[in-house]
């Protein structure tokens, strides 16, 4: 974040020169109170011509773009960033949790997409368009996606082609067919290909049967033949000529975007089963230990002031639900993507859902990168949590990551909040199958360590012995 006066500068905001987005922090500096954009001349045109336009005043009722307004131009923060030269401001309705597309879900990926392509058929019809199409315009509150990049927004031109069609399909499309048509895992490759997947690349992917499976040919086979061939024409020509399309109509163009549409709506996963995405019914607790577990959690989170709940390792979210009766938000991170798609598929039934899902592994989390390593945040540099529930994962950080328990503690205790975390005994059964095979080499994994790393940061405010003694739950609080 670059500090500007009374607001701070997002440091992700820099790509477009039409605008900048700010922020307000909250005066304990865990939180947001408020986001603005200043816009230049021309961008502030457009908005208040925008603002006016049909389609954009339906995508803002129906909640599929982010709420806007204009701020009194005599607001201490809106007249700090008039200062630094933009023509005018608008503020944003704040999104509870930034995320990010590689910690996305196909499901939410996919609906991802679909509102991308919905925003701007409506747009096409009132006779604008959109300067681009990456999946970071798009961010979820609860399991809702809303657009926020409002100056994507510009009056068509006569004849232009959508200028972002590439940026689609290289951001949305191909890592939705590569985990749809190849069962390959499309968030690694988001994470290091970061603007997109390119259909030279993606190519590769795409062999024997796989090249006749619907939209391959059409979007990434062609797109890559063009591509070389106009790549290997350049390095040939040092002085080739600029090149220009053919004038497309804008029923042309609304014929590719419904045709995309289409064709994202027909992509399927296989939902393969595993230990955690079948949690909520092959879990190792009789249904007296699981309604004990469920109720120490609820009063941990009852009790606590608890605007953002972390469930890390949540599994399908049964302890997200619990929590998020009590806390105004809730993040539901796995590593487990198929846990992840099925909580989001139940979430998403209700527009009014403030549980987040995204896949992480919690050994790898989000790292800072982009430009600098400031563009995209880690994920422990977003919003601080007021509470982390930490459910039968140590086990799997200490002996499936080889994290050591007292670093575990560390990064818990930079989170500078309470703790639900639960210790598993080396005579529980999941354990006993996560050592199978394994070299001895955890000897500090014991209670008593787990007590004593705990207590350099923490205080116990209560526990629960569950399984007979085979595991126990913690309620932890700052020291």
């Amino acid at each position: 974040m670059t500090e500007r006066g009374k607001v701070t500068q997002i440091s992700g905001s820099f790509r477009d020169p039409t605008s900048r987005v700010y922020r307000v922090p909250s005066s304990d500096g865990r939180g947001t109170t408020r986001v603005l954009r200043g816009l230049d001349a021309e961008m502030l045109a457009y908005h208040n011509t925008l603002v006016k336009v049909p389609f954009f005043t339906r995508l803002l009722d129906e909640g599929r773009v982010v709420g806007t307004t204009s701020p009194d131009a005599t607001d201490e923060a809106v007249q700090d960033i008039l200062n630094h030269g933009w023509a005018g401001v608008i503020e944003h309705e704040v999104i509870p949790f930034i995320s990010y597309p590689y910690e996305w879900s196909f499901g939410m990926l996919r609906t991802a997409a679909l509102l991308q392509l919905r925003v701007l058929e409506d747009a096409l019809h009132d006779g604008w368009t959109m300067k681009d199409a990456t999946p970071f315009n798009i961010q979820f509150i609860g399991s809702r996606p809303v657009f926020i990049d409002l100056p994507s927004f510009v009056p068509r031109n006569e004849g232009e082609a959508w200028v972002g069609y590439r940026q689609f399909c290289s951001c949305f499309l191909i890592p939705l067919m590569l985990r749809a048509y190849r069962e390959v895992d499309h968030l690694p490759l988001m994470r290091s290909y970061i603007d997109g997947i390119l259909p030279t690349e993606a190519r590769k992917f795409f062999t024997g049967t796989a090249l006749f499976r619907r939209g391959v040919a059409s979007h990434v086979i062609l797109p890559a033949m063009v591509e070389n061939r106009i790549a290997s024409r350049e390095r040939d020509d040092a002085e080739a000529k600029t090149r220009t399309g053919k004038p497309q109509s804008r029923a042309m163009v609304l014929g590719l975007v419904q045709s995309l549409a289409r064709l994202v709506r027909s992509l399927k996963i296989k939902m393969d089963h595993t230990d955690w995405s079948d949690y909520d019914r092959t879990h190792s607790y009789s249904d007296t230990e699981h309604d004990t577990k469920k109720a120490f959690v609820e009063r941990a989170v009852a009790g606590a002031t608890s605007p953002l709940v972390w469930d890390i390792g949540c599994n399908t979210g049964t302890f997200s639900e619990i929590a998020a009766r009590h806390a105004s938000y809730v993040l539901a991170i796995d590593g487990d993507h198929n846990a992840i798609e099925k909580l989001y598929q139940r979430q998403r039934k209700s527009d009014s859902s403030m549980i987040q899902p995204m896949v992480m592994n919690l050994a790898n989390i989000s790292p800072a990168q982009g430009w600098a390593g400031i563009e995209r945040m880690a994920l422990d540099g977003r919003r601080q949590p007021d509470i982390v529930l930490a459910l039968a994962l140590v086990h799997h950080i200490r002996m499936s990551a080889n994290i050591p328990l007292d670093m575990f503690f560390d990064w818990l205790a930079e989170m500078g909040c309470e703790v639900v975390v639960e210790f598993v005994d080396r005579h529980d059964e999941m354990v006993i199958k996560l050592l199978t095979n394994k070299t001895e080499q955890y000897e500090d994994y014991n209670r008593d360590n787990f007590i004593a790393q705990a207590r350099r940061h923490f205080v116990i405010k209560q526990s629960q012995q569950l399984k007979g003694g085979k595991r126990e739950i913690f309620h932890l609080a700052p020291a």
